[in-house]
Formats: C-alpha cells, structure tokens, sequence
C-alpha cells in the first residue's frame, strides 16, 4: 500500500504537496490536547441525575397510543426461550429461532419500552436518519417484502419496519413490554434461568419487582441504551429546557416525532453540546427552528457527502426479483470497506463508507496477520497511507463550503478517519454558514461550566435559553454483556458475568460463555465486526438458532448423537467448555495487533475515552487484547462459525441431556 506520502496516491487525491509527517505530528498535538485521567469517569448516566431522572420514563406511550398487547408476565411466569431486547437484535433472534422450528407460544420478548425498535424506538430527534445504506441494514428485507423508500431511512421509517417484523411474526402477541429487567441467575437444580422484572406502569411508577422463568436466555439489548452526558459543573443549575438527543422533549421544542415543527423555538437561544454523529443531523433541523443556535465542539466530526436520494422503483422491482440479494450486497459492501485484498468488480452500495478502505483499522481484514510488533507497525502504517488521501479530501471539503476561514479551520478533524465514527450528511457544514448559527471551539478542553442561564468556555459565558446534550452512549468496550445494561447476571454457583469478564474475558465465538448455561447474546467482542450492525446481529441469531435446533432435535447418550423427533421433549443445557473457550480467546488476542492503529487516536467511544490505550503492564495488556474482535473481518468470521456448525460435531460445545 506504500508511504503515507505516495504521489500517486495523493495527486489521485488532488492532495500532491501535502506534508504527510507534519500532519501526523498535527494529530499527535490534536490528541495530547484531549487526553484526560479521568477517562470513562468524565460521563455520567444521563438518569444519574435528579434532574434528568423524568427522562427515564418511556415519553412515547402516549404520543405512540399503543395497546399494551398481551397479558403482563405475573410473579412465576415461564417460557422456553427469553428474549431481553425489542429492537433490531431482539427481533431478528425471534425470526431466525421460528424459522429453526421453534414455537412462538415458547419464544417471549421483553423490553423496558413500550414499543419495538430499541434504539430506534427511543431516539425520534429530528432529522434522524440511518448513516448505513437502508438496503443493507434494515433486517429481512426479503422475508418482508419491503423495500426502503430512500438509500438512507430516517427513523420513523426504520420504526415501522421493526414494527412490521413483531406483526408479520405475530412476535407482538407474545412480548412483555414496558417491563425493566434488573438480574439473571441460574437454577442449577430446575436447570433454568430466573429473571428479575419490575413492571414500568405509568410514567415515573414502577410495580413490584416479580420473577419469570425460562430454560434459555437471549440478552439482545443493543449497543446504545444508556445515554450518557459529561460531568460538568452547574449542569443541574440550568434554568431553561435541557435534555439529551436520545430523549427529545417535543413538550419544549414544539412538534411531534412525525412532524417536528419546533415553533417555540423561534424566540429562543439553542445550544447544542457534541458534534458527533447524532448532531450531524440534529443540527441542520435546528437551524430552521432556532432564533441563535450555538454549537459546542470539543473534538470535529469527520464530515463526508450522504447524497441520500429516493429508491428507484425500476431498480426495486429489477432487484427485488432476485432471491439472496440482501445479502449478496451486504458481502460486497463488506469486501469494500474491509479493504478485502480481492474486490468485487462492481461496488454494489458505493457511498462513503465503501470509498473508506482505512476502517479496515475496527473491522480487520482477509490476509491479514499482526502476530509481531513490527507486522502491527508495518499495518499501521499501510493504515494511513489509505487514510491520508481520504482525511485530507474531508478537510480540504470543509473550506469548499464552510466560508468563514476562522470557523472551518475549526471544522477540519485532526485524526486518521477510523478515530471517531465517520459522518456523513449534506446540509451539517453548511449551516455554519447561516448569520444566526455559531460554532463555539473549546480547543479539545471541553465545556467548563453551566450557569443558570447558560454555558462557560474558557472565560466567556453564552446566554442560553434552550440546552440540548448531544454527548452519546456508555461505552460498552469494558462491560459486560450484562453490565452494559445494569443487569446483574449469575451463572452457575454464583459466578458473577461482570467479574468474570473483569477478570479476563473469555467467550466461545463471542456469543456464550462457560458458567452461564442457555444464555447466549449477539456478538462483538470476540467475535466480528462491522459498521453495519445488523449483519452482525443476524449472524449471531442464525448461529445460535441453529445450534439450539440441533441441540433440540438431538438427544445425547454414551456420548453418542441420537435424533429425538419430538424435540420439545429434549431438555438439555449447552454451554462452551473452559479449554474452548479459552482457546478461542487466545486466538482472538494473538490476533489484536490488527487494531493496534486505534491506539493513536483521540480519546472516543471505541478506546473508550482513551482508557484502552494507556500505558498498561504486560497482564494488564493481555487481558486488553481479549477484548478484540476477530482480525480478519465479518465475513471470514461468517465463514469460521458456519463451517464450525457444518461439521456438526460442535468442538468446544457441552450439550448436556437434563431429562
């Protein structure tokens, strides 16, 4: 791939007299100024505070008016398969477990909202949009028969859809809604799993806590769940409206989710805290609404073209007659922005992300080995000769639109591009060229205070009327598959989920764990990643589905597989045994070299605000490299557990016969 300063790659670029080592000594200064000790500890749950604990309540049942749908679990409730999450993830699991022959009677969804769509159900700010291709990242497209309306949906679109898939499967009959799961533990006696639910009644009430039962436990709780918001003093002093973006109040701005016309917002001072991938699209819709709006930046955005456009219906139907091309173009997607050495001649969704070979830094790559310090240096640095072309096209765009010199030096993202999630839209720059609309540069430092009538940055304070916390998401790159969701998980004898991830993680393809029997979760850590998520929830459901089908259709005796036809009479647990999946884990850090470029960034969600790149001792480094994903990216991941599954002799997986 060459030196970061190859001409050809360059003046393809228009980029030929750039300086590639000044600029890295320019991102190194850009990081050192936003490293901080306190690291993760800078945020706070957004519900942490007394003043934002209102927000914890679903704000959506009554504009939504949705039936409560069947009857709510009681205290002793049970069901074969539990299900915790309603969206995406949740969703996709059910489908995939029907379709392996499972009963909808013995699948139950649970979720703490009143409705599907998990992150999709709770965030309805305005403007909102999927920055992944709708093609390729709305689940079940085919089975559905749906087709998006756009290239890129927006969020009441992507909620009709979840919707559309709980109704097609009839999985709304059966789902435990507005129920808030606290704990799991594990009854090695009855050999099964009881879950603590407390029932969400109206807005601010809980019920009493009761207690459900199931033999197999599913934690498809997503990505995003807890908002979270930096710790800055005075932040519950401020008189005017505050809330976060994942919990927009239409009561203040005006509007509803489906119409978001935010008239009382065009006498007042907005200030927009972030300006990351959600304010992309906050922003633009705020600039029509607000009488001032002042944006306050601590890190840039690296902000592309969405060029988002309406879906050809010649093109749907021409597409549509084709079976398996939802997921032959979420393949090709794949091999593009893997950077996979072998490309499809045709680059089937062609937008940003596809144009962007360097993400291979988080997804891994095919042929790719990092196993010594100078195969990682050498990565890197192939790295950012992918990355430099790109980076630079994104800065110099930003002085072809933003007009004021001063405010689109500002703009320019200091980093290599796999730093903080890429952003692409089409009207996010350009604001910044309306009278009334005010980037506010705090110089990597970040917010000093918030008064009662506004924001302090450095020595001056901006008058506010109206705070909206655009900050982001707990990090999940520490916790638990549990933790990640303040759900207390105990496994066999007691073993804690948190302690034990704490202590080293240690997984079988990154889905289930030793000690902890029939439960088993979407994988990321240890297993494959992608930008678009939905892919890799839908290789976990499948993986999981089908090994319980076998498992369910299978009786094991003397260490012989013997096919039981009524398969709902077969009990068994299934868990990976110690020596399995610590081999996996080994495996998996053996492989970490491949993500070293994420070491250098700026502190962001996927270092975890910069902890995972501190100077650390040797075993505190290894237990860092089992939090990798798979090294050579999504689709040999793909490839490694379906031949796994095809061998059918399951290495690694204890099927244990309990009848």
């Amino acid at each position: 791939m060459g030196d970061p300063s190859s001409p050809s790659q360059l003046e393809q670029a228009g980029l030929k007299d750039i300086d590639a080592a000044a600029i890295q000594l320019k991102y190194n200064q850009e990081r050192e100024k936003r490293l901080r000790p306190d690291g993760l500890a800078q945020f706070i749950d957004l519900h942490a505070l007394p003043k934002f604990r209102h927000f914890k309540a679903d704000l959506w049942i009554e504009e939504d008016a949705r039936p409560l749908g069947p009857t709510p679990p009681q205290d002793g409730s049970r069901c074969e398969i539990l299900i915790i999450g309603a969206g995406w993830s949740g969703l996709v699991f059910a489908v995939r477990l029907l379709q392996a022959g499972f009963k909808l009677e013995d699948i139950r969804i649970v979720d703490y909202a009143g409705g599907f769509g998990g992150t999709w159900y709770w965030n309805r700010y305005p403007g909102l949009f999927c920055d992944i291709e709708s093609y390729i990242y709305m689940p079940l497209l085919e089975e559905t028969g749906y087709m998006p309306t756009q290239k890129y949906a927006s969020g009441e679109e992507l909620r009709g859809h979840a919707e559309r898939i709980a109704r097609k499967w009839k999985l709304d009959e059966n789902a435990w809604l507005r129920q808030r799961v606290t704990s799991l533990e594990w009854d090695d006696n009855a050999k099964e799993w009881s879950t603590r639910l407390v029932p969400q009644l109206e807005p601010g009430k809980e019920g009493n806590p009761i207690t459900v039962h199931s033999r197999f436990v599913v934690l498809a709780t997503g990505l995003t769940f807890f908002p979270h918001i930096p710790q800055v003093p005075g932040i519950e002093k401020f008189k005017g409206a505050c809330f976060h973006t994942a919990r927009w109040d239409y009561h203040s701005t005006g509007g509803t989710s489906t119409k978001p016309e935010m008239l009382k917002l065009r006498d007042k001072r907005v200030g927009v805290i972030g300006t990351g991938a959600t304010a992309m699209q906050v922003v633009p819709s705020l600039v029509q609404w607000s009488k001032e709006l002042y944006v306050f930046q601590r890190t840039p955005s690296s902000v592309d073209r969405r060029d988002n456009r309406p879906t050809d219906p010649e093109w749907a139907r021409t597409i549509n007659s084709k079976p398996g091309w939802q997921k032959e173009r979420i393949e090709n997607f794949h091999r593009f922005v893997t950077n996979a050495p072998e490309k499809p001649p045709v680059d089937m969704v062609s937008d940003g992300w596809t144009r962007m070979p360097s993400y291979s830094a988080l997804t891994g790559t095919t042929g790719l080995n990092c196993r010594t310090p100078e195969e990682a240096q050498k990565h890197i640095e192939e790295l950012h000769a992918l990355d430099l072309p790109r980076q630079e096209g994104i800065r110099k765009r930003v002085d072809e639109i933003v007009t004021d010199p001063s405010t689109a030096e500002k703009l320019k993202p200091w980093y290599p591009g796999w730093c903080k999630r890429p952003c692409f839209h089409d009207e996010y720059l350009q604001s910044f060229n309306e009278q009334h609309v005010k980037l506010v540069d705090t110089n990597g430092l970040g917010i000093k205070e918030i008064t009662e009538d506004g924001v302090l940055v450095g020595d001056k304070e901006y008058k506010i009327d109206t705070l909206i916390l655009s900050t982001g998401y707990r990090s999940l790159f520490l916790l638990s598959p549990g933790g990640r969701v303040d759900i207390d998980i105990k496994g066999r004898n007691g073993l804690s989920l948190d302690k034990k991830w704490t202590e080293g993680v240690a997984t079988l393809h990154g889905m289930m764990s030793h000690g902890f029997p029939n439960l088993f979760w979407p994988g990321l850590i240890q297993a494959g990643g992608s930008p678009n998520f939905s892919f890799s929830v839908d290789l976990s459901a499948t993986h999981i589905s089908e090994i319980l089908s076998y498992a369910s259709a299978t009786k094991r005796v003397n260490g012989e597989d013997r096919y039981n036809p009524d398969k709902y009479k077969n009990h068994f647990t299934i868990e990976p045994t110690l020596e399995a999946e610590e081999e996996w884990s080994q495996l998996i850090a053996s492989q970490a070299g491949a993500f070293a470029a994420v070491a250098g960034c700026t502190p962001n969600y996927f270092n975890a605000e910069g902890e995972l790149a501190r100077p650390a001792s040797p075993k505190e480094q290894a237990k860092r490299a089992r939090l990798s994903l798979w090294a050579k990216g999504p689709e040999d991941f793909a490839r490694i557990v379906t031949e796994w599954r095809a061998s059918k002799d399951f290495k690694g997986l204890e099927i244990a016969s309990t009848n």
